[in-house]
């Protein structure tokens, strides 16, 4: 093969390279920004998962408080219908622990 044309099929070689190495970085590019989107999403939810989870917290305290208040006045509290609230909210949190950790792995 003539010195000529092996120069010619390195260039073309090389542009190659070259146009797939811009492809590349243009996909790196996008999967960071992709990644920096998915980031501050997961930050958001963190954010209002841990406010849920301390608005549980105060309102199981109230209930407590509530309780106790009940049951030293002498009247019998609404057993029920606290325990529904109770298990509505145990399974809320439930779902939303389900939900971070599903956060956490993808």
């Amino acid at each position: 093969m003539e010195p000529l044309n092996q120069l010619d099929g390195l260039e073309i070689k090389l542009r190659q390279l070259a146009a797939k190495m811009d492809r590349q970085r243009a996909a790196h590019d996008a999967l960071v920004a992709e990644n920096e989107q998915l980031k501050r999403d997961f930050d958001r939810q963190l954010g209002v998962v841990n406010s849920l989870k301390d608005k549980l917290e105060r309102s199981q305290q109230q209930l407590e408080v509530t309780g106790e208040a009940t049951t030293a006045s002498g009247t019998a509290p609404a057993a029920n219908g606290q325990q529904q609230q109770r298990e509505a909210i145990d399974f809320c949190i439930r779902e939303i622990d389900r939900c971070i950790d599903w956060m956490q792995r993808n």
